[in-house]
C-alpha cells in the first residue's frame, strides 16, 4: 500500500509473511515496528535513480542496514520511473547483488 505508514501494525496482524514500504517509511522504523516476525519489502525511492551513482549506493547500504539481517527483499518502492537512465537502474542491481549484510555493518 502505497502511503502505509499509518498502517503497518495493522498489516502485521493480517497474519502476512511481508509487508512491501514505500520510500515514505523510514525502513529501520518499520522493522522496528513491524518486528522481525514479519518480512519487509523496499524501500528504496525510484527518484533516487535520478542521483550520482555513488548516492546510489549509500541509500540501498542505509536501507540494507536498517532492515535487519533477516526478511527483508530489497527494491524499488514502485519500480522504475519513466527516463530513469539504464545505468543507474544497472547499477542499482549491481550493488544489491554484490551486498553481504554482515559486511556492510561491519563498514558503518
Amino acid at each position: 500500500i502505497n502511503g502505509n505508514g499509518g498502517l503497518l501494525e495493522r498489516m502485521r496482524e493480517t497474519g502476512v509473511d511481508v509487508i512491501g514500504l514505500d520510500w515514505t517509511v523510514d525502513i529501520k522504523d518499520g522493522r522496528q515496528r513491524l518486528g522481525h516476525s514479519v518480512g519487509v519489502q523496499g524501500n528504496v525511492d525510484p527518484a533516487l535513480l535520478f542521483s550520482s551513482l555513488s548516492a546510489i549506493t549509500e541509500e540501498i547500504q542505509r536501507v540494507v542496514r536498517g532492515a535487519g539481517r533477516q526478511g527483508h527483499i530489497l527494491n524499488l518502492g514502485h519500480g522504475v520511473l519513466v527516463g530513469t537512465p539504464e545505468e543507474a537502474v544497472r547499477h542499482f542491481f549491481d550493488v544489491a547483488r554484490s551486498l553481504s549484510y554482515d559486511q556492510l555493518c561491519a563498514i558503518k
